[in-house]
């Protein structure tokens, strides 16, 4: 086993060498056994009440009892680690949720046995670690690391087997996140929900993407799980701006802010982001000619950017993604607001 691993390591390290791994991107490239059932020390914690450091992994070990003691719940933290990897992804800070927090503690006591799954782990080189910190009135916290590479969470010598929902958010951070955007929701006014104003005009830099940072702007995904749609919460404010183009470049010729009736809207978006595999064909060159970007502020407070280019042909960008085919009715519903 130990040989193993070492000649996993080494091909990682090659790997990186020679620029085969996409930083950021969670890479599988080893499968093993769990490791044996010792009993890990619990992490040290620091003022948030988070891991200091990974523990590397939360073995087989299991007893009976629940996973973490379900009285007396103040909060259940989800906390973050930089991986062992180089990433541009940088942990969040740690997001603390105290209504309907016996809820998380509920779900992963509800998890199944480590004993019912087969064992196996792999090697990815995920760009954070995940941990949930469960806090109580009278006792000291529990933390609960989240083994995505072995599929186990485990605290107190009881070892839980976790599910993903997309290879990279276990279902119990889904449920976490759930929960977190409603208190953050019902902590913000959505008077003071607003997207970003119209820029006059667009450059080519504006809108090619050529590294991550080019991309459009997707606050969401800081609390989006992995089967969550690309805007998860409602939509209080959307704001259209329609370009054209001019002797001096991409100027801004329209615009539309709406902040009623948005329910039909929110659900173009989330079909239209959910077609990942219906990429456009654009030639596009010489860039657009005239491109809607359209702004989007949820009921969060977060903002997330959407790139609709119209001409030579239209197409659908969002953070992450590949040109997608646009639904007629986007389309419709924009001409609508910016004629």
């Amino acid at each position: 086993m130990q040989t193993r691993l070492r000649t996993a390591l080494v091909v990682a390290a090659a790997a990186v060498a020679l620029g085969a791994v996409t930083v950021g991107v969670p890479l599988a490239l080893h499968r093993g056994v769990a490791s044996p059932a010792a009993i890990p020390e619990p992490p040290e914690l620091d003022a948030a009440h988070c891991p200091v450091t990974w523990p590397g992994g939360v073995g087989t070990a299991d007893r009976p009892g629940p996973l973490v003691p379900a009285d007396g719940v103040v909060s259940v933290t989800l906390c973050e680690l930089p991986g062992a990897m180089p990433s541009w992804i940088e942990p969040t800070p740690p997001r603390v949720l105290t209504a309907r927090a016996d809820e998380i503690v509920a779900a992963m006591n509800a998890l199944p046995s480590a004993a019912d799954g087969n064992g196996n782990c792999t090697l990815t080189a995920f760009p954070t670690e995940m941990s949930l910190v469960v806090s109580y009135a009278g006792r000291a916290p529990v933390a609960v690391p989240l083994d995505r590479n072995c599929g186990t969470a485990g605290a107190d010598g009881r070892t839980r087997r976790i599910i993903s929902t997309d290879g990279t958010h276990p279902a119990v951070v889904d449920t976490f996140l759930a929960r977190y955007r409603e208190q953050l929701a019902a902590a913000t006014s959505p008077a003071a929900v607003k997207t970003p104003a119209c820029a006059a005009a667009l450059s080519p830099a504006d809108i090619e993407v050529r590294t991550r940072a080019d991309e459009p702007r997707d606050d969401f995904a800081r609390n989006r799980g992995g089967a969550d749609t690309f805007a998860p919460s409602a939509l209080v404010e959307v704001r259209a701006c329609r370009y054209r183009t001019s002797p001096d470049g991409l100027r801004l010729a329209t615009q539309h802010a709406q902040r009623q009736n948005l329910t039909a809207f929110h659900d173009l978006v989330n079909a239209a982001t959910q077609r990942v595999t219906d990429t456009s064909d654009c030639a596009t060159a010489g860039g657009p000619t005239a491109i809607d970007v359209v702004w989007l502020a949820d009921a969060t407070g977060a903002v997330a950017e959407l790139r609709v280019p119209r001409q030579p042909c239209p197409e659908f960008r969002r953070a992450g993604s590949p040109g997608l085919v646009p639904p007629p009715q986007l389309l419709t519903q924009l001409d609508h607001w910016l004629a």
